[in-house]
């Protein structure tokens, strides 16, 4: 007699569901018995592990391998509830997937088997290490309140739609479009007198020569995503507007810090796009007043010159194994160069004017 596939309901929840490397994050799992008459005795394992999409693999040196966790299940009867938690050290910048629950199976006589997979999964997002910056990238240091004083502000526009969350005034909200799609939409303004910054990371292959490093602390791509990452966080603690602008062209701009740092947490070094094409795209869209442009090899200092007509203010940082930690002028453009996000949040913050 072959063993009956047990019926269980299984719910999962990851708190929290965002971290940064370095951090943990606790799964808390239920399992109840939803059958009638039997009780289940099984060996559940649940996994854990970066998430890919279809038919690609991780790089090499990157992401959490898949792992397995115990989880008891001694005796569970027909209605009954049994929990069981476990930690995730956020190790690597990325997003991991825990789940579905597995579950084997055998009866009296140990002689048959059943296994399946039950419940969904839930996904924790690890956005990468964050360095505190000092200044914004205007050159200008943050006042006791969070923000910096430049010019008078009040200059409101439209900028764009988003979904509503609790604390907008109702006063914001587009009911037409509301209408439409069946949720609750607001206007998003933009103050116009504050500067607007775009993070223009480099994620073509050619820019990130070297292998990935097996100590992601040591690795540039993770130091530019680090660097991106603080610069963003930055320019929201200062109450500007940024937007996140990868050769790979998933651009992100006017969303929350968190939408930022889940791209961050995917974004791997394999855009297709040429140096050209890509500043072109910077240059035709404008996506605003000061563009810092992250790079594993030396900036292109002619293209950037090219693009201070679109950006007046066009900062360079450049991040590779084994350089030396400076804040200085090349090519006539204000560049911070080194070897990690520590260095780079340091030159950062002496950089000065040079910012």
């Amino acid at each position: 007699m072959i063993a009956a596939r047990p019926r269980l309901g299984v719910e999962r929840t990851v708190h929290p569901d965002r971290v940064s490397v370095g951090h943990t994050a606790t799964v808390q799992l239920t399992v109840t018995n939803t059958g009638r008459w039997r009780a289940v005795n099984a060996r559940a394992v649940d996994t854990y592990g970066t998430a890919l999409k279809p038919g690609s693999q991780a790089p090499p040196g990157t992401g959490i391998e898949t792992r397995r966790v115990a989880v008891p299940l001694a005796r569970l009867r027909p209605g009954k509830s049994a929990s069981a938690s476990y930690v995730i050290s956020a190790e690597r910048r990325g997003a991991v997937d825990a789940g579905p629950l597995g579950i084997g199976k055998r009866d009296l006589l140990g002689l048959a088997a059943t296994a399946g997979n039950f419940g969904p999964s839930a996904r924790l997002w690890i956005h990468p290490r964050l360095h505190q910056l000092a200044r914004t990238p205007d050159g200008l240091a943050r006042s006791l309140e969070g923000t910096a004083d430049k010019i008078e502000q009040g200059s409101q526009t439209f900028h764009a739609l988003r979904e509503y969350v609790i604390g907008d005034e109702l006063r914001h909200v587009h009911w037409r479009t509301s209408a439409r799609i069946g949720k609750l939409m607001v206007k998003e303004h933009l103050d116009t007198s504050l500067p607007t910054v775009a993070i223009a990371i480099d994620d073509r292959p050619g820019s990130w020569p070297a292998e990935p490093a097996p100590n992601p602390l040591l690795d540039p791509f993770e130091a530019a995503c680090e660097a991106a990452y603080s610069v963003l966080t930055a320019c929201f603690r200062a109450e500007y507007h940024a937007a996140l602008v990868p050769a790979s062209g998933a651009v992100l701009s006017g969303a929350g810090r968190d939408s930022y740092g889940d791209l961050l947490a995917e974004l791997a070094p394999d855009a297709t796009d040429t140096l050209d094409g890509y500043v072109a795209r910077l240059t035709a869209a404008r996506y605003g007043d000061t563009l810092v442009w992250i790079t594993g090899t030396e900036p292109p200092t002619d293209r950037l010159a090219l693009l201070k007509r679109a950006y007046p203010t066009v900062i360079a940082v450049h991040l590779a194994a084994g350089l030396p930690a400076s804040a200085s002028l090349a090519g006539g453009l204000p560049t911070v160069r080194a070897a990690d996000g520590d260095q780079f949040a340091a030159a950062w913050n002496s950089g000065g004017t040079r910012l």
